[in-house]
Parts: C-alpha cells; sequence; structure tokens
C-alpha cells in the first residue's frame, strides 16, 4: 500500500467507532454530523429516484457502513469495500453480512459489469489523481448504471476562509515560538503532526467535464454543507449552525416539515447559489456501447475485460 493511502487507512481506522456515532443523532448538533448526515440523506434520493430496489449496489469506500445499512433497508442488494479494516468490521456488524471486505477503488475487486449502481462518498479527493478511481467505477457498472459519487467543492467561499485562518495561525504561531523559545534560547517543544489528510476539491465543470470524458453523462448535481473546518474558524461557525438550526425548526413548526424539505431540496440544486457549498454529490450514468457481448467503452479507455477475483469474505454478485 501507498504511504499516503496507509495515511489515510490509518486516520479512518482510528475512527471507526466515533464514524458509526456521527451518523446516529436524529437531530446533529455539530457542522460535521450535519455534513454527514445530509450527504447521506442527499444521496439516498438520489439513488432511490434512478436505480430500482433490489438492484446490486457497491459502496465504495463503504465506511463503518451506515449508508449501505440505509440502502439495503430500502430494498437494495448492497456490497461494500474500503481501504480501513475497522471500518469494515463496523461494517459487517452493523449490516450483518459479510459482503462486505477491504479493498481499494483504484482496484475494485469484481468483474466488470457487476453492479447497477456504485456509492462513493467522501472518497475521490483521498486518491492521487481521479481518473483511476473512475475507470474503476465505469468498468464495474453495467451499461447504463448509476453512479452516486460526493466530493468537496472547491469554490467553496467557507472552505477558502478555513484556508485563509489556517495560514494566518501558522504564520502567527511561527512568530510565536520564536519569541517565546528561540530568541531566549529555549528548547522550543515538538509540534504536533497534523489531525488527518487533506482532500483535494473540484470544479464542478473541470468535474463535470471529466466525468463526461470517461463515459459518464451526468444526470443530477446537488450541492450542500457547511463544511468541514480545519482552522480556528469551525468554533466561530458552529454557534451561527446552531442558531440556524433553531430557526430551521421554528419554520418547520410554522410550516411543516414536509414543505420545508421541499425547499431545501430545490436550493441545493439551485445553480445559481450551489457554489456556496461545501460539498456536491453528482449522480452519473455509464455509457457503455455493446457489441456481441463486448463492452467497447472498457476497451477504448485501455480496461480490461476479464473478471477480477472477489475479496475474501465478499461473495460474488
Amino acid at each position: 500500500m501507498k504511504r499516503w493511502k496507509h495515511h489515510v487507512s490509518s486516520y479512518f481506522s482510528e475512527r471507526a467507532t466515533q464514524w458509526v456515532a456521527f451518523y446516529a443523532d436524529a437531530e446533529p448538533r455539530t457542522i460535521i454530523t450535519q455534513n454527514l448526515n445530509s450527504r447521506q440523506r442527499f444521496t439516498l434520493e438520489l439513488v432511490e429516484a434512478a436505480i430500482p430496489a433490489s438492484s446490486k449496489i457497491l459502496d465504495a469506500g463503504c465506511g463503518s457502513g451506515v449508508t449501505a445499512a440505509k440502502l439495503m433497508q430500502r430494498g437494495y442488494t448492497v456490497w461494500g469495500i474500503d481501504l480501513a479494516e475497522p471500518m469494515i468490521r463496523q461494517a459487517r456488524e452493523l449490516c450483518g453480512t459479510d459482503q462486505f471486505g477491504v479493498g481499494d477503488i483504484e482496484h475494485i475487486p469484481f468483474a466488470d459489469n457487476t453492479f447497477d449502481g456504485v456509492v462513493s462518498l467522501g472518497v475521490i479527493e483521498y486518491q492521487e489523481s481521479d481518473e483511476q478511481a473512475l475507470r474503476e467505477i465505469h468498468r464495474v457498472l453495467s451499461p447504463g448504471g448509476r453512479a452516486v459519487i460526493a466530493i468537496p467543492n472547491g469554490r467553496s467561499p467557507v472552505r477558502r476562509m478555513d484556508d485563509v485562518v489556517l495560514r494566518v495561525v501558522a504564520v502567527l504561531r511561527s512568530a510565536y515560538y520564536i519569541v517565546k523559545y528561540r530568541l531566549r534560547g529555549r528548547p522550543a517543544p515538538v509540534r504536533g503532526i497534523p489531525a488527518g489528510p487533506v482532500g483535494r476539491r473540484f470544479h464542478r465543470e473541470r468535474w463535470l467535464l471529466l466525468l463526461r470524458r470517461l463515459g459518464f453523462e451526468p444526470e443530477e448535481l446537488i450541492c450542500h454543507g457547511w463544511g468541514w473546518f480545519r482552522s480556528p474558524l469551525g468554533r466561530l461557525v458552529q454557534p451561527l449552525f446552531k442558531t440556524r438550526t433553531v430557526f430551521r425548526r421554528g419554520i418547520e413548526r410554522l410550516f411543516g416539515r414536509a414543505l420545508v424539505s421541499r425547499i431545501s431540496g430545490r436550493l441545493v440544486r439551485s445553480r445559481a447559489r450551489n457554489w456556496l457549498a461545501a460539498e456536491q454529490i453528482v449522480r452519473v450514468r455509464a455509457i457503455k456501447e455493446e457489441i456481441g457481448g463486448v463492452v467497447m467503452r472498457n476497451q477504448q479507455l485501455g480496461l480490461h475485460a476479464g473478471p477480477v477475483a472477489p475479496i475474501e469474505g465478499v461473495f460474488r454478485p
């Protein structure tokens, strides 16, 4: 395993139990739980709108299996892979099946044209490049199959402010260390290692062009969320988030949750405002030309057509 992937795997392995807890709150109290729960809600909407129940779905980067469990409750047959083995243990326990195993989205261990749908949430940004993971998703999808993919929004102003604050804090901390330690000839304490891997970000136009070039037709795009804060800015935004939550509950009491949910659904799909949000979720359809039983699109992309051995403990669909 490459060093970077090992870093990602280790980070999420240490947080497997915590990840389940993030989804446990019916009313999220923090920004991160709100982001994860809204991501899951919109993902389920996109899947149900285009993929019939009882279809075979791969959760590529399944984490602790919470989204997979929701899909199974809706009648889908779900398999899952993740780099972090503790996450797989959580997923198997939660979903009550061994159709989950350690695997890499850049080398998906299933045969071509296996799945009707693929879900991949918050995974591709941690790869060194986009293409290999997307090619693998395309390969395992059946012709016309759908994929729902969540990635960070590169234009989000909140994310950009977070970057600026992070840089300012780094400069101020360095100046503080110089004054307090170096100028006084005292040994400075060892600085901590950053909390976790930093994912890449994506701009809508370039992202959609890449998807089309690799044989996907974008069908629907949603932007949502406040962001994943690495700087002290998160402590300032958290009170605003709580105020927004209280305000929304008041509106729901006045007009009903169903109406507020419909309005929210329209806003996250509005191109005029979706650049504000922190994350993009896109549903795409795999375009493949079948001639004599051979998927020509895969050949054009240089992908192999032979079967791939299933990972240990995971049944072949």
